[in-house]
């Protein structure tokens, strides 16, 4: 049996902060130092087929477009028909000769409806002389911030605008860095700027967010019908908005619930979950759906994640994956309240074990919320550590990784 290949995802994200697209990542596992796209080109293509078969482009992507890297071999080899240009974006790497056989690639490949995009593109004599014949081919260059200075990121702006192409800016860390490139006039953005707020000192969760968290974990604990109703009937405001909403869908009640227990045992409690998960991340500032945010999807993913993964380390704790999941949905609340998680924390519910996962990332639920981490931001290493301290498989990694991206789609 074909082993499955290691897959990252980071979204890229629209000047809206809606997510327009995915880059994806392929390595053939979590130890490679090689990632999959550079290495014999049958093998790179077997592991894209391989990888969009068992995970699903829908599951993976939605209704977004997908970015791949592409280095010289795999663009004159044509590994890449396999993909759809419908949904691909085609990355040809900084590294590339570009000669006439290339040029020659590319126009097939634009041609046959692809966009294509120059990555990590470097705003020097050297780069703008060499690329200079794609540039009537390509809709998109990536600059990225650590190798490019303010002024590069200007005249990369001035320049490309003028030629009727995208820029999308590369490692883009905070809120300041992201207005600057906004202000600029980039117009996508990859980074990890939506998790890292300005923060407030003092700023609490407040307490309808309190309540939800308790509620969300009753839900992932199995407590009984009877305990979340009381638990809902406690906080009339969550409680009405919960009526309003089912009896709000068209045809999906045959008639009006008047009470919560009711409610419940009608929706189920898998879609009441669901319900409260929204409305914890729908926050007016958003401005955008919150399916649509990249803070609700990744929150979202790495609950699930992180709780698939629990449930084959956590021995004798039976809440152990339910803890889990709290931790991965909590752990993106700072960037939500625009508060540190210290503060969050401060009063409600959430104790122990949780609370040292999420304040210090120590205990077995910290070290799943690390290999969260270092899973999104593609760090090999940290990850091989952590399958090794955890006794997980790359496998198990993989399934877990393709179950979570699964789930959070359907969602």
């Amino acid at each position: 049996m074909q082993s499955l290949a290691y897959l990252a995802r980071q979204p890229i994200l629209d000047r809206s902060g809606k997510i327009y697209a995915y880059e994806l990542l392929f390595r053939d596992s979590p130890e490679s130092d090689t990632a999959i796209i550079a290495n014999d080109n049958l093998a790179t293509a077997q592991v894209l087929e391989n990888v969009l078969t068992n995970i699903g482009l829908t599951q993976l992507i939605g209704e977004n477009k997908a970015f791949v890297n592409c280095n010289r071999e795999m663009l004159l080899d044509n590994v890449i028909k396999l993909l759809n240009p419908k949904w691909f974006v085609l990355e040809i790497l900084e590294d590339v000769e570009v000669d006439q056989a290339l040029i020659n690639a590319a126009t097939h490949y634009k041609e046959a409806g692809f966009e294509l995009a120059l990555d990590d593109f470097i705003f020097n004599q050297e780069f703008l002389t060499r690329f200079e014949p794609l540039f009537p081919l390509v809709s998109y260059v990536k600059m990225d911030l650590v190798d490019n200075d303010a002024q590069s990121m200007q005249k990369a702006a001035e320049f490309f605008k003028a030629r009727g192409i995208k820029l999308l800016a590369e490692k883009v860390e905070d809120y300041a860095t992201y207005k600057t490139c906004f202000n600029l006039g980039y117009d996508f953005f990859q980074g990890f700027y939506f998790a890292r707020p300005e923060l407030v000192t003092g700023k609490k969760v407040d307490p309808t967010s309190e309540a939800i968290l308790k509620l969300l974990f009753l839900l992932r604990t199995h407590a009984s019908l009877e305990e979340i109703s009381q638990n809902l009937e406690q906080h009339p405001d969550i409680a009405e908005n919960f009526l309003k909403f089912i009896n709000s869908k068209a045809g999906y009640v045959s008639k009006a619930m008047e009470s919560v227990r009711e409610a419940i045992a009608w929706v189920g409690l898998r879609h009441m979950q669901e319900w409260l998960t929204l409305i914890l991340y729908a926050r007016p500032e958003f401005g955008i759906a919150p399916q649509s945010s990249p803070l609700f999807q990744n929150a979202t993913h790495r609950a699930r994640f992180m709780e698939l993964l629990a449930r084959f380390v956590g021995g004798t704790d039976d809440d152990l994956p339910a803890k889990a999941y709290m931790v991965g949905l909590i752990s993106r609340m700072d960037a939500l309240v625009g508060a540190p998680l210290e503060n969050i924390l401060a009063g409600s519910p959430i104790e122990g074990d949780i609370r040292e996962a999420l304040i210090h990332r120590t205990g077995l639920l910290g070290n799943l919320l690390s290999l969260a981490d270092s899973v999104e931001q593609d760090d090999k290493q940290t990850i091989a550590r952590h399958l090794k301290d955890l006794k997980i498989s790359s496998t198990l990694l993989n399934r877990c990784v393709y179950d979570a991206y699964s789930w959070s789609h359907e969602r």
